[in-house]
């Protein structure tokens, strides 16, 4: 097997173990405790309350004509990919449901299920980091960024899951359900961010000195992380700079004050690195 194929099959088998992670929070928590979740899948949810026809029908239902215009406008690989999620998720749901699989009591504990319910959900954040999407206003949002770039999608997003949710209380008769659902998506939301970005945070330093040569080895040898010299001119005294650009973990904030403190004629500002990706070895 080739490094393709075999990278082609990880793909698979990940979009695999997402759907079965949302059919399960969907069957355990979600549906019992009668309110719609995000997107498509809140729209499938209200049917299968309406019909008494498994969600994961109109789950597969509902994404037909949306893949089908997606294989014309997106990437093959994102199709591909977001329909096997698709088949996956519907595949999962409607099992859960023959097999009479356990689901939550949600009698008085609906927030629980809401939470959870939305933890489980927010998995999808997975599926957008292959290159995929869990189908449904993703690819909806997708498509209007392919052919407007220039558009807000995430608002168009927010506001398709807005009027399904408004939606839900005419299906559900009430505001319990509504609030229930803006949890639901809140959580999942939060739990899609955390996935798509790095979780290491970091400190930037940047230091204005005479002489960058000076900091080499205190910055290189002591702390053991590389630097990058920008070449500058005092506004008012029209003498030559050099910027130092650092980022450095927590935990050596106080080694580099004691190198700062080494050195004379150096001024440093620092603040925080919330996202931070990638490493650079130097020898």
């Amino acid at each position: 097997m080739g490094e393709t194929a075999f990278k082609n099959t990880l793909s698979v088998i990940a979009t695999a173990l997402i759907a079965l992670v949302v059919s399960l929070g969907m069957h355990v928590f979600v549906y019992p405790s009668g309110f719609a979740p995000s997107g498509f899948d809140g729209l499938a949810t209200m049917l299968q309350s309406m019909s008494g026809v498994s969600a994961g029908v109109f789950v597969f239902l509902l994404n037909v004509p949306l893949l089908t215009a997606a294989w014309f406008l997106l990437r093959r690989r994102y199709v591909i990919l977001t329909v096997f999620y698709t088949v996956f998720l519907s595949f999962f749901i409607a099992l859960w449901a023959r097999v009479g699989l356990y689901q939550y009591d949600a009698e008085g504990e609906r927030l629980l299920a809401a939470v959870f319910g939305g933890i489980s959900q927010g998995c999808t954040g997975f599926m957008l980091r292959m290159g995929a999407s869990s189908g449904g206003v993703d690819i909806v949002g997708s498509m209007i960024q392919q052919k407007m770039p220039h558009r807000d999608v995430e608002k168009i997003i927010s506001m398709v899951s807005a009027v399904i949710v408004g939606v839900s209380f005419l299906v559900y008769r009430n505001f319990s359900s509504v609030l229930l659902s803006v949890v639901e998506i809140f959580v999942c939301e939060r739990v899609t961010s955390l996935i798509l970005h790095s979780t290491r945070s970091a400190v930037k330093f940047e230091l204005i000195t005479d002489n960058a040569e000076a900091l080499k080895h205190d910055i290189l040898e002591e702390l053991h992380h590389g630097a990058t010299v920008f070449e500058a001119k005092g506004l008012y005294s029209g003498e030559k700079k050099q910027v130092v650009f650092c980022v450095v973990n927590y935990r050596q904030i106080p080694d580099f004050f004691k190198i700062v403190e080494k050195h004379e004629r150096v001024f440093v500002y620092y603040t925080s690195a919330l996202r931070i990706r990638g490493n650079y070895d130097f020898k």
